[in-house]
């Protein structure tokens, strides 16, 4: 008998034929990180995220406030990487009945918070009861005329991009398991962890001037992520090792915990930056756009044929990496 953990999470949804389904015209289904649904002057951009106690969080060192924050940006971050508007966000908590009420009130303020500071209304939802804490959000946008941008988009020759500094947030979440705290820059990778930014911004820029031709939000990791783009656009994509941004604050947390920084920077997932793909004629214009938003955006490989991901070491020479990303089964 065959066990879901065997399929992993896109070999899940293949097996249950959700993969290549026809769907009405217009529609974009799964393979991205939101759904597109044609609407009356352009398309609406949907996407759903599932946090749950003790496999997303734990209750031990993660705030309600906190939590609520990051329900709403992981949500908001597949907006971005889509070139999408945030609209609104319906919420769908199960909550244990014996949860102070105090805890619900922050976890909805930290919702509201990171809601209100990307313009977008908090809709609605539904609630019920659980043994733990499960919470289901679901994003809309608006893509106002702007073609998406899929997993599938990428093209032979284009350059791949990375946008800020990957691994601070697997830092983080070292910090906290391992109970550890101290000095600004294990402070800055702990709120990375908690409270990550969504890069709406860079996403709605990148689309509208049509600078990229594909784009994921690192969610599990930049080699996961970049082997998606690859399988979705049919093409190999190279990660070059030397070229992918390494912060100090990263060094310095992953000396703190004992852990190598570099691993967590390609691997550690949860980063929410986009990665995305371009032709190398827009170098300049991705570069400006990045200084304009006060993001750094590194330019870190690029696409040809072929299939999966080479991560590639500063003499060219093909490396193997100890930890690809996040499986969720």
């Amino acid at each position: 008998m065959r066990k879901i953990k065997d399929l992993g999470e896109f070999g899940l949804l293949r097996e249950l034929g959700l993969f290549g389904q026809k769907l009405p015209e217009g529609w974009i289904g799964p393979g991205d990180d939101c759904a597109i649904a044609p609407k009356s002057g352009g398309n609406l951009a949907i996407t759903t995220d599932l946090l749950i106690e003790d496999i997303h969080f734990r209750l031990s060192t993660t705030g309600p406030r906190d939590l609520g924050w990051k329900a709403a940006a992981v949500n908001l971050s597949d907006l971005a990487s889509m070139g999408a508007r945030p609209l609104a966000l319906t919420v769908g908590a199960a909550l244990p009945k014996n949860l102070p009420f105090e805890w619900a009130e922050e976890f909805y303020k930290g919702l509201r918070e990171c809601a209100d500071r990307f313009d977008c209304v908090l809709a609605g939802g539904d609630t019920s009861s659980a043994e733990k804490i499960c919470l289901s959000v679901t994003a809309l946008g608006d893509m106002e005329g702007r073609s998406p941008l899929l997993r599938s988009g990428a093209r032979e020759n284009d350059d791949l991009w990375l946008s800020g500094e990957p691994g601070e947030s697997a830092a983080g979440l070292l910090l906290l398991e391992k109970g550890l705290s101290g000095g600004k820059a294990l402070e800055k990778c702990l709120r990375r962890h908690l409270c990550p930014e969504p890069r709406v911004e860079l996403g709605l820029l990148l689309a509208e001037r049509r600078l990229a031709n594909s784009a994921i939000d690192v969610s599990d990791g930049v080699l996961a992520d970049a082997g998606h783009i690859s399988e979705r656009s049919g093409l190999k994509v190279l990660v070059e090792a030397g070229k992918i941004p390494m912060s100090r604050e990263l060094c310095a947390c992953a000396a703190k915990s004992g852990a190598d920084p570099f691993e967590l920077a390609l691997g550690g997932g949860e980063d929410y930056e986009l990665l995305f793909t371009a032709p190398p004629k827009n170098r300049e214009a991705i570069l400006e756009i990045g200084k304009g938003l006060g993001l750094g955006v590194a330019l870190v490989g690029k696409v040809e044929k072929g299939s999966g991901v080479s991560l590639l070491g500063e003499d060219g020479r093909e490396m193997e990496p100890k930890r690809s990303g996040w499986s969720h089964f």
